[in-house]
């Protein structure tokens, strides 16, 4: 009897870190969420935008590398409520909002003239589930994009063509010229040391 219940708990266990394993390669993240708040307010400067969401600071340090290379203003996708700071907490959270087409309302907005100024924009995400993070839909369908070009890069955790997440764009950037064959992708744990690499990809763009 003791055997058996050994047994049991070791597959309980094994199961428990197989579970973490898949959703921490589905969610495409680190393990622990950084801060909720927003970039300086957007003036339209630039013709040029760098808008992304992070939890993980992946996204984040990404789009600080491409707004010193492109002279764009930063724009952090910000949602209402944030994700906190547990993964495992998100990642239930993503789910079910991509299960169940759940728009999270944003807490940071862009007034429609200054929008109007820009004409491209550098657009970040994580690649979670397989799909793009509910809050860049509601930062997608927000706005009238019609004939922006929009450069998306992402940081992942295995799906490095972007699984769905690219597609969704092209799909949710409606009149937007989207530059899916030129999109940026990073495995989350890599990020930290591509500075040049990211610096690069922009030069390449502009060519």
């Amino acid at each position: 009897m003791k055997k058996k219940r050994i047994i049991i708990a070791g597959i309980i266990v094994l199961v428990a870190a197989i579970a973490i394993l898949i959703g921490m390669r589905f969610l495409g993240s680190r393990s622990m969420g950084i801060d909720n708040d927003p970039e300086a307010e957007v003036k339209g400067d630039s013709n040029v935008l760098v808008a992304y969401f992070s939890w993980s600071g992946n996204g984040q340090q990404m789009a600080n590398w491409i707004s010193e290379e492109t002279g764009g203003e930063l724009f952090r996708i910000v949602p209402s409520e944030s994700y906190g700071e547990d993964f495992d907490s998100c990642a239930d959270r993503a789910k079910n909002e991509l299960d169940n087409e759940i728009r999270p309302e944003l807490s940071e907005h862009i007034d429609a003239e200054t929008m109007a100024q820009y004409d491209v924009i550098y657009l970040g995400f994580p690649v979670w589930w397989y799909d793009l993070p509910m809050p860049v839909w509601t930062f997608l369908e927000e706005y009238d994009l019609s004939g922006k070009t929009v450069i998306p890069f992402f940081s992942h955790n295995g799906s490095s063509n972007g699984a769905n997440s690219v597609k969704r764009v092209t799909e949710l950037a409606d009149g937007a010229t989207v530059l899916t064959e030129n999109a940026l992708s990073l495995r989350g744990s890599d990020v930290s040391g591509s500075e040049q690499e990211v610096k690069d990809w922009v030069k390449d763009i502009g060519r």
